[in-house]
Formats: C-alpha cells, sequence, structure tokens
C-alpha cells in the first residue's frame, strides 16, 4: 500500500500572519509588536498540543493587553486562511482517484476548527489526519515522522509527502519517506512525481 501525506499550511491553505498581527493592534489599541521568543515558544506549545487553545489565549490576553475568547481567535484566524488552490486540487483529485490520502500537519486545534468553520467538510475523503496538536511533536522533529510510520505500520518507501519548507522535506527523507517541496517552482514536478509514484496514467 502507498499513502500520501499532505501538509495543510502553504499547501492545503494559505495564511496571512499581517491579518492576526493587525487585528491583535487594533484590539489592544497599541502598535504592532515583533514576535518574542516567549511568543514562539507559546505558539509551538499549542501546536504539540502542550497547552490547550483556552490556555494559549490567556497567554494573548496576558501579553498583548486583550480581551479575546478562544472563539475571538478562532475568528481571526477565519479570516488569516485562504485556499490553496493548487494543493486543494490535488488533495481532491488524489480522493477522487482513491488514494489513501493522510494530512500531516504542523497545527492547532483552533486552527483546525477555523479551516472547517470557512469551508465545511475540508477534510471530508481524507483517510486520516495526523495534527501536530495531537501526536505531541512538530515537524521536522523526527519522532513525527516515526509516529506517523507506526501508526500507519508501513515503511518509509511506503509513502510521499508534500510540505512547503525545506527542512520538513529533509527530515521526512532522513526518516526514508520519499518527500517533495511543494512551492509554486516545484509544482509541474510535484505532479509528475505523484503520477509516477502512484503508477497513474
Amino acid at each position: 500500500m502507498k499513502i500520501f501525506l499532505f501538509d495543510i499550511g502553504r499547501v492545503l491553505v494559505d495564511f496571512d500572519f499581517q491579518v492576526l498581527a493587525d487585528q491583535i493592534a487594533a484590539d489592544a489599541g497599541r502598535p504592532l509588536e515583533p514576535l518574542t521568543p516567549r511568543d514562539i515558544e507559546m505558539d509551538a506549545a499549542v501546536e504539540k498540543g502542550l497547552i490547550s487553545d483556552q490556555e494559549f489565549v490567556d497567554y494573548l490576553n496576558a501579553s498583548r493587553g486583550l480581551t479575546w475568547t478562544v472563539d475571538s481567535l478562532i475568528s481571526v484566524w477565519q479570516r488569516v486562511f485562504s485556499i490553496n488552490e493548487a494543493g486543494r486540487k490535488l488533495f481532491i483529485d488524489s480522493i477522487a482517484r482513491g488514494l489513501p490520502v493522510y494530512t500531516l500537519s504542523n497545527i492547532a486545534g483552533l486552527h483546525i476548527t477555523a479551516i472547517e468553520r470557512n469551508w465545511p467538510g475540508f477534510f471530508d475523503g481524507a483517510t486520516g489526519m495526523f495534527l501536530s496538536y495531537q501526536l505531541g511533536a512538530q515537524k521536522p522533529d523526527p519522532a513525527i515522522y516515526r509516529m506517523v510510520l507506526e501508526k500507519l505500520g508501513v515503511e518509509g518507501k511506503q509513502c510521499l509527502f508534500i510540505d512547503d519548507r525545506a527542512d520538513n522535506i529533509e527530515a521526512a527523507r532522513a526518516a526514508g519517506i520519499h518527500a517533495l517541496q511543494f512551492i509554486p517552482e516545484t509544482h509541474p514536478g510535484v505532479h509528475e512525481a505523484v503520477a509516477g509514484f502512484f503508477g497513474l496514467a
């Protein structure tokens, strides 16, 4: 059995962080602030499921002078996200062809909720979803690739993975997974490689 693994961010959906930054500044009534090391640490924590969505919002409120709820943050993220048409089409077409399609993404629960509120049924037809906040690890940590292969019960050579980030691709390849960087410049080559890997006409 061969498996197709899709990243979500910059593959199935795009995002504009400026929308989030602008809304934080507007609601806090103060100028835009650069990310701090603590901000990055807390973002990683919520994406690894080490803290809850509520704890992350509590942190934002305390550090930025906000009074948001989890739903407030989800609503902002709904505006942050847009569909990546090329990746979304490949995802839908692969499902339609009957391929075993999974996601493998660094993502928090609130992000999944925002995507599903924007586009109900967005992940319908996927065989399964591997999400960092449920697995407790983020790409490019080798542990997340090992967990995915163990849960699937396959070897890396049986999987094809697409992701926008080079470091995630390199880590996947180190785990023995066929991996391709999915950026506009590589889209034609990715489609060709997918057809070859799965033996599609």
